[in-house]
C-alpha cells in the first residue's frame, strides 16, 4: 500500500491528551515524591511542596478529563469508558492477547480498548479518592478507624502497578498491532 492509500484519522483530542499527559506526569511526580517522603527523605519541606505541586497538576488533569466526560467527543465521554454488549467478547479477546504475552490475535478496535475501558473509570475514580485523601489527611489522619496516611500510600502503590502494566500494555500493542496506540496519544 502506498502512503496516499492511508488516511489519518484523529481519535483524540488535544484537550484529551493533555488530560492524559497531566495526570501521568502527575501521578508519576506525587509517587517519587510521595515514596521519598515514606522514606524519611533528608529534605521533606521541598518534596512536599513537589508533592502538592503534582497534587495541583492531578487535580487539573482530573478536572478537564470530568468535563469532557459530558462535553467531549463521543468515545470522549462517560459512555466511551462503559463497555457495549458487543464488546464484551473483544474484551475476552483481549484478555487472551494479554495472558498469551501478545502471542494471540490482537483484536481491533477505535478508541478506547474494550478490556481497558472499566479500568480506566476505575482509575479515574481511585485518582479522585487519592486527591480527596491526600486533601484530608493532615488535618484528619484517621477518618472512620482508617488510618489515611496508610489507605493513601497502599492506593499509590495500586496506581503504581496499574501505571507499569499501562505502559507494557501500550507497548506490547505497538509492537503486535498494525496501528500505533503511542503515536495515537503523542501526536
Amino acid at each position: 500500500m502506498h502512503d496516499s492509500e492511508f488516511k489519518r484519522v484523529l481519535v483524540w483530542s488535544g484537550w484529551l491528551r493533555l488530560s492524559h499527559w497531566a495526570v501521568a506526569i502527575a501521578v508519576l511526580a506525587a509517587g517519587l515524591t510521595g515514596w521519598q517522603l515514606g522514606q524519611g527523605a533528608p529534605v521533606p519541606g521541598v518534596l512536599l511542596d513537589f508533592h502538592y505541586y503534582a497534587a495541583s497538576l492531578l487535580v487539573f488533569g482530573l478536572a478537564l478529563r470530568l468535563v469532557l466526560m459530558f462535553v467531549g467527543r463521543e468515545h470522549e465521554r462517560l459512555g466511551g469508558l462503559l463497555p457495549s454488549a458487543s464488546e464484551w467478547r473483544s474484551a475476552g479477546a483481549m484478555l487472551r492477547f494479554y495472558l498469551s504475552a501478545g502471542k494471540a490475535p490482537l483484536p481491533r478496535w477505535y478508541a478506547h480498548n474494550p478490556l481497558w475501558k472499566p479500568v480506566y473509570l476505575l482509575v479515574y475514580v481511585v485518582l479522585a479518592f487519592q486527591v480527596v485523601t491526600g486533601s484530608l489527611m493532615q488535618d484528619y489522619p484517621i477518618i472512620v478507624r482508617f488510618y489515611l496516611p496508610s489507605v493513601h500510600a497502599f492506593w499509590a502503590q495500586g496506581l503504581l502497578w496499574f501505571s507499569v502494566l499501562h505502559v507494557a500494555a501500550v507497548a506490547l500493542h505497538d509492537l503486535k498491532g498494525k496501528t500505533a496506540d503511542v503515536s495515537a496519544m503523542i501526536n
